[in-house]
């Protein structure tokens, strides 16, 4: 998850309209949370509940970035992508665009609950494993995946200096670190019903993504 979008030498206008849809990709993203987000409180404005509808808001927005951004790094390194015409270039960038807003809706989110008494997750339960008073289990899970986010994050943007294997063996992570949001998100929502449909039909994307993948891998039969 790279986020260093300087254009290099020599770029041709394609790209750099494939820079530029990107980024106007991650501007609507963040513009279409906060239109959800504004629809969910705008009844409660002046509900003591505000800020945990505000950080349960952000949380299903990071979730749904999360998942994006997985599904695109997966097809950046799918042996089919060549068939789709996809530039590898556009997908990298949008894929690093996509990093940064995800680790933006993600700090949110955790800001939010963990300032807000009535969530019961406090400042420590949100960055230290088993200290949340509400769910502890499932809250456990979703800072786990916060801290291995951080680490994907960092080391993608050291990249250049860990060298390819090291940094792509922190990268492998993107899979477990969903499987872990998803079960925060299933276990820890108290709207987990009403969103039953998304939890499964990003997993079911996720996992035909990387199957293809796998199949796609697999040698030619003599």
């Amino acid at each position: 998850m790279a986020t260093q979008l300087n254009l290099p030498a020599g770029a041709t206008g394609r790209d750099r309209l494939s820079h530029l849809a990107a980024a106007l990709a991650a501007v609507a993203l963040l513009g279409t949370s906060a239109v959800a987000l504004a629809a969910a409180v705008a009844p409660t404005l002046h509900s003591r509940y505000l800020p945990w509808i505000t950080g349960r808001s952000l949380g299903i927005a990071s979730y749904g970035a999360l998942a994006g951004l997985v599904a695109l790094g997966l097809v950046a390194r799918h042996p089919w992508r060549h068939r789709l015409g996809l530039h590898p270039e556009s997908l990298l960038r949008a894929h690093a665009v996509l990093g940064t807003t995800t680790l933006a809706l993600v700090v949110a989110h955790v800001v939010a609950l963990a300032g807000d008494r009535y969530a019961g997750v406090g400042w420590l339960g949100a960055v230290v494993p088993g200290l949340s008073h509400y769910r502890t289990g499932a809250v456990a899970l979703g800072v786990v995946a916060l801290a291995l986010l951080l680490a994907i994050t960092a080391t993608a943007r050291l990249a250049g200096r860990l060298g390819a294997r090291h940094w792509r063996s922190f990268h492998h992570l993107a899979g477990p670190l969903f499987v872990l949001v998803w079960l925060h998100g299933v276990l820890a929502g108290t709207d987990t019903a009403a969103l039953r449909a998304l939890y499964v039909a990003s997993a079911a994307v996720l996992a035909a993504l990387a199957a293809s993948r796998l199949v796609a891998r697999l040698p030619e039969p003599t």
